[in-house]
């Protein structure tokens, strides 16, 4: 049955589908979807329509999460590293959105984020354009890694998916873990002294 789904043609709407889901939805998580289709594609025309495929989920998911972040104040509300993720979305929010896709659940706070600070769309879109050719290249890369080792057998090729996809979680959660831990060992920066309020005339 699985080596059915991986073969399928179906798989490609159902990959952009899942891509487009883990945005909202990080706990469906579509990493290893991708991983385990590129892992037992086969061939390269079928690699690079898992890509494409992977890469349309993944614009149609971001603009949903823009769409989200302007127009819902409470989106994100809780979420943590917000607050940083705006600062640094406002001073280069192309390196933001690429660097932050990486972390467990950064897709989500990452462009609702930037739908929240109002990141003007022609600022927005190149941006994500990019973000989502770098993951997906990165993901297509990663199951090409793994594709001698399961040798196009469906099974396998599900169950190093899923391995790989939880590393690569794991590494970006201790990433984050430890910029965390830099920022706040780090001196907050002294606040602006407050400018003198003139005398009133008499």
């Amino acid at each position: 049955m699985t080596g059915d789904l991986l073969g399928s043609t179906w798989l490609l709407p159902l990959l952009a589908l899942a891509v487009l889901a883990d945005g909202p939805l990080p706990f469906l998580p579509s990493e290893p979807v991708l991983l385990s289709s590129v892992a037992a594609a086969g061939d390269a025309g079928r690699v690079v329509a898992l890509a494409a495929a992977a890469f349309v989920g993944s614009l149609a998911g971001d603009a949903l999460l823009y769409t989200l972040g302007r127009s819902s104040h409470r989106f994100l509300r809780g979420r943590r590293d917000d607050t940083w993720v705006r600062r640094q979305l406002h001073r280069r929010p192309m390196l933001t959105l690429v660097a932050v896709r990486f972390l467990p659940g950064g897709r989500l706070v990452s462009v609702a984020a930037a739908g929240r600070v109002r990141i003007p769309v022609i600022r927005f879109v190149p941006a994500t354009v990019v973000s989502s050719a770098v993951w997906c290249g990165y993901m297509t890369g990663m199951g090409l890694l793994i594709a001698p080792v399961t040798r196009g057998d469906p099974v396998l090729s599900l169950l190093a998916g899923i391995c790989m996809a939880t590393v690569i979680g794991a590494v970006g959660e201790s990433a984050r873990r430890i910029v965390a831990r830099r920022r706040a060992a780090a001196p907050a920066a002294p606040l602006p002294a407050r400018a003198a309020l003139p005398t009133a005339v008499r």
